[in-house]
Formats: C-alpha cells, structure tokens, sequence
C-alpha cells in the first residue's frame, strides 16, 4: 500500500515540477534578451560620438543590469559579466582571461570572455 501511495506522490510531485519548465525557460530567456542587449548597446555606447547619446546608452544597460540582477542574482557567470561590463562603463580595462597584453578589453573580447564562462559553467546562471 505504501508503494503505491508513494508512486502517486511522486507522479503528483513530477506534475507540479513540469508546470515550472515554461516559467524557468520564459526567465531564461529573458535574460538572454538582457545579456544580448546588453552587449548592443555597449557596441553603440562604444562607437557613439554624441555625449548625450552615450548618456542614454549607459543609462539603459544600467538598466538592463538592473533586471539581470533581479532575474538572474549576481553570482556564477552573470555576477561576473556584470563586474565586466561595469568595469568597461566605468574605464576600467576588464580582465581578459589568460590574455597576453593587458590591453584594455574591447566589446568583441567581453562577449567571447562572457561565452566562454557561461560554457564553463555548464550553463548554470
């Protein structure tokens, strides 16, 4: 008897953990929304002339910061993506891992760096 309770107990439990999957696959996606326009406007920011324009620009990837904080917490890749581009808004050169020069890191760099540690990390967020 207890076998069987047990099995309707872990079908129920199996039932309630699929209605997460749309949930946690709609989160992740929109934080790959905010990663990705993220890194569109740090592109703009870089190559924009206007100090009003490149105002605008860090105003919302601040914001954007903003919501993957919220969404995604600031540890594992996106706490350190998040340090990245901070330091590159701020003027700082961010850390290139095993890089030869300590060239200050360029948009391209910052997004394969914040590939390359969101592969490492088995895609854990």
């Amino acid at each position: 008897m207890s076998s069987v309770e047990g099995s309707l107990d872990r079908e129920a439990i199996l039932e309630v953990l699929k209605d997460f999957v749309p949930e946690i696959r709609g989160q992740l996606q929109f934080m790959d929304f905010l990663v990705r326009a993220v890194m569109s406007d740090l592109e703009r920011h870089q190559d924009e002339t206007d100090a009003g324009t490149r105002i605008f620009l860090e105003q919302l990837i601040r914001m954007h910061m903003h919501h993957l904080k919220l969404n995604g917490g600031e540890s594992g890749a996106i706490g350190e993506f998040m340090d990245a581009v901070n330091q590159w808004l701020d003027g700082g050169s961010a850390p290139k891992p095993a890089a030869p020069n300590n060239d200050a890191m360029s948009v391209q760099d910052l997004i394969n760096a914040t590939v390359d540690a969101m592969n490492l990390s088995g895609g854990r967020i």
